[in-house]
């Protein structure tokens, strides 16, 4: 009596759980069928059919939509970005051989005026004063090239002219390279000219450079060593943003560096070719 009656109960039981999951896979697909009605169920599907395809769309669906959004997503923002990525790759060379040479251009025009401070003195021999063209000469290469690479550096390859146009501290290093550039004239036209002297001559015991003048290109030095070694300060408060002014007009800042550069470069130009002795 008790084994029939267990395999009848087993028999049901079995039934009972295959009609569940019969009927749950039923509520998943109609679920995924009915969604985006509003939650509209119908009423043929019974209050239990009912709960458990309202229980499957707010914990499956959400989950599916959120897993196919994100790779979405993720999709977009590779194509949208790698392109950018490829840019910056292939900037990244270029840009660093623009910021050695402005370095580069700097540690130069730093040794170049050193050495003229060391080598000038009154009273200069003709191999003293070869050294001395041969070091302004550096001087000016060096100078071509910082303001080659600093060009490059603002306009493509640093934080963009939209950043420095705004930025006071800019405008000051470029005012101190005006200045820096400028009294340089004075320096350079009489090495060039003393040098020409010597050409002309055909004394080797000749002595070139006045005890005034010598005094006077060594004070131009000092005002440009000084200028040269506060650019780097300079530099460094700018690129963090120091100052920054967006509402800044950069007229306002490149106009003292357009008067530093004509006014001073008119004086010591003018103070070369009509120096005098007396």
């Amino acid at each position: 009596m008790l084994a029939p009656h267990l395999s009848h109960h087993a028999t049901t039981t079995i039934q009972t759980t295959t009609n569940r999951r019969t009927n749950s896979s039923s509520s998943l697909r109609l679920g995924l069928r009915l969604r985006g009605r509003n939650g509209a169920v119908s009423a043929a599907a019974g209050r239990g059919t009912t709960v458990r395809r309202l229980h499957i769309e707010n914990v499956i669906t959400p989950t599916t939509k959120a897993t196919t959004t994100t790779g979405l997503g993720l999709a977009a923002a590779a194509l949208f970005h790698a392109p950018a990525a490829f840019a910056a790759a292939e900037n990244a060379v270029p840009s660093a051989f623009a910021a050695y040479g402005h370095y580069l251009g700097l540690l130069l025009i730093v040794g170049s005026l050193a050495t003229e401070k060391a080598i000038l003195k009154p009273n200069m021999s003709g191999d003293e004063l070869m050294k001395l063209v041969i070091a302004d000469s550096v001087y000016g290469i060096a100078g071509v090239l910082v303001l080659y690479t600093g060009y490059l550096r603002v306009t493509q390859y640093g934080k963009g002219w939209e950043f420095y146009s705004h930025e006071p501290i800019f405008w000051f290093k470029m005012f101190l390279f005006a200045v820096m550039g400028s009294s340089s004239l004075f320096v350079t036209i009489k090495t060039i000219t003393t040098f020409a002297e010597k050409q002309k001559s055909t004394d080797e015991n000749e002595t070139y450079i006045s005890e005034k003048l010598a005094t006077r290109m060594g004070k131009v030095l000092n005002g440009e060593l000084l200028a040269v070694l506060a650019i780097p300060l300079a530099a460094t408060t700018m690129s963090r943003g120091i100052l920054f002014q967006q509402e800044m007009d950069w007229h306002l800042g490149a106009a003292p560096v357009a008067l530093a550069s004509a006014g001073l470069g008119f004086k010591y130009v003018k103070e070369a070719l009509t120096w005098s002795e007396d």
